[in-house]
């Protein structure tokens, strides 16, 4: 199953079975050592290297209309500024998920807008990384962060459903946080409306992130 699955991490979850042997007070046998060893083997042989999911053309990107309804079932509102943003900030459609408006915090004299970003895979160590954007305006390639996250924060404080710093960052048209799989089928909703393809050659998805 995880062979076929194609899964990278095969060793994480061995390695979890191995410790909960362990702690319910079973020996660990040579053959189950072998076993654990050459299954390893099978299930990592001919993987390949890690596939990077697909990055938004950003040009394309830039002249999308703004609206704020959501793109996919139980998806983001705003959808194009949470790409926006997920874009300048390098996140993960789990981090882009799950991020409340806490997260945020403004330099308003400097006109810098700083993000705060727990669950990052630099982060191994959940101390929270911090990211920020300076004010761009003026610059033509760009949109800019900082006077962008003003305003979705202004019309965030004016819905029914705000509910203070932990609210989402991007929530759903009901107030909750989005679903992982619901930011996905997001991007790849702005994927299409860039007019970039879904699905390379091998079939898999170009905006999802797997295992």
């Amino acid at each position: 199953l995880f062979k076929s699955g194609g899964y990278r991490s095969y060793h994480n979850y061995v390695t979890d079975a191995y410790k909960a042997h362990i702690e319910a007070g079973f020996e660990w046998s040579l053959l189950l050592a072998h076993t654990r060893t050459w299954t390893t083997r099978s299930v990592l042989r001919g993987i390949g290297p890690a596939r990077q999911s697909c990055s938004f053309s950003f040009k394309k990107l830039l002249l999308l209309p703004r609206h704020p309804a959501p793109i996919a079932k139980g998806g983001p509102q705003h959808p194009v500024r949470l790409s926006l943003f997920a874009t300048l900030f390098l996140l993960r459609e789990v981090e882009a998920s799950t991020a409340r408006l806490s997260a945020w915090t403004f330099d308003h004299e400097e006109h810098e807008l700083w993000w705060n970003l727990p669950a990052s895979k630099a982060d191994h160590m959940a101390l929270g990384v911090k990211r920020h954007w300076p004010c761009t305006c003026g610059l033509d390639a760009l949109f800019c962060p900082y006077h962008l996250a003003v305003e979705h924060v202004e019309w965030l404080k004016s819905l029914l459903t705000h509910a203070g710093d932990e609210s989402p960052l991007f929530p759903t048209a009901s107030g909750a946080f989005p679903r992982k799989t619901a930011v996905v089928d997001t991007f790849e909703a702005i994927g299409t409306r860039c007019g970039q393809p879904l699905t390379p050659e091998a079939g898999l998805s170009l905006y999802h992130h797997y295992d």
